[in-house]
């Protein structure tokens, strides 16, 4: 299962995390991090456009150790000091990146994807033609908005939150429709930024009627164990290709990466579906 795993670096761009109070590990850090996750058979880094300097955190780090990783990035419109066309603006990236290609090429939300989709389409598979991009894929958040984006051929991969509360009850049926069209699963929100492994009694406001399902998970597994259940959760769903985990420290990955196996928690991943959210919105942190 190690082998799904995709290192996220929005949190080595940015201020990210609901537990994150240290800020933007420093570059050695992030190197630190980069080397033992390389080390370990974890190929694949998610970026973005609007993950801050993450594009030269990840090209510096290329350039600097020899090490290459396979990257996916992400469109995001708002960022209106990138070249407007499609063309340019990948092949810009990748000189940061200090890559040839992009494994995948995605539109970081729905909207972006109704909006410059059809604009960018022929652009975008000659891309993939020349294999300056591989895929060509969507990052989602509702199944409504999955089954629009699946009726489109030319869509190659959709990554989608899943997790012990946005769970297979959820998203099960959206998976089965993608793997019959062929279409690669990534999954994010592993950890739902960190919330399941906050003190309940530090939860308030919105996220207080989350509660009642954050006690049942702590219920299933001790608060030591609840790491490795979220991760071994998303881990053990055969349809899903790729994992995005998001680490601040190399301790925390090397922590994750001894946790991962199936057969401890085999009995209770069959009960965490039984947890239905009823309040959905807030298993997006955007609405936090």
């Amino acid at each position: 299962m190690k082998s799904k795993l995709i290192l996220g670096t929005v949190q080595f761009g940015l201020n990210y995390g609901i537990n994150n109070n240290k800020g933007k590990p420093n570059f050695n850090e992030v190197k630190s991090i980069f080397d033992y996750a390389y080390n370990n058979n974890i190929n694949f880094l998610d970026t973005a456009e609007a993950y801050g300097n993450s594009h030269e955190i990840i090209g510096n780090y290329h350039e600097a150790s020899g090490n290459k990783f396979h990257v996916i990035s992400k469109y995001c419109s708002a960022r209106l000091d990138l070249p407007k066309n499609i063309s340019d603006r990948i092949n810009h990236h990748l000189k940061i990146l200090n890559v040839n290609n992009l494994y995948c090429y995605m539109f970081h939300n729905y909207d972006d994807f109704k909006n410059y989709f059809n604009l960018f389409k022929l652009e975008l598979l000659e891309l993939k033609n020349k294999g300056i991009v591989k895929k060509i894929g969507v990052s989602l958040h509702s199944n409504h908005n999955i089954n629009d984006v699946l009726e489109n051929k030319e869509i190659d991969l959709i990554q989608l939150p899943y997790n012990l509360l946005d769970n297979k009850s959820k998203r099960e049926k959206i998976f089965l429709k993608a793997k019959e069209k062929g279409v690669e699963i990534h999954t994010r929100s592993t950890f739902l930024q960190g919330l399941f492994f906050k003190d309940l009694n530090t939860i308030h406001g919105k996220l207080d009627v989350l509660k009642k399902y954050l006690f049942e998970l702590k219920r299933l597994v001790n608060k030591n164990e609840i790491n490795s259940l979220a991760l071994n959760y998303v881990c053990s769903n055969a349809n899903i290709d790729g994992v995005l985990l998001g680490v601040d420290t190399v301790s925390q990955l090397q922590n994750n990466l001894s946790c991962i196996s199936d057969y401890k928690f085999k009995n209770i991943i069959e009960n965490i579906d039984s947890i239905n959210v009823k309040e959905e919105n807030l298993l997006n942190p955007a609405n936090w």
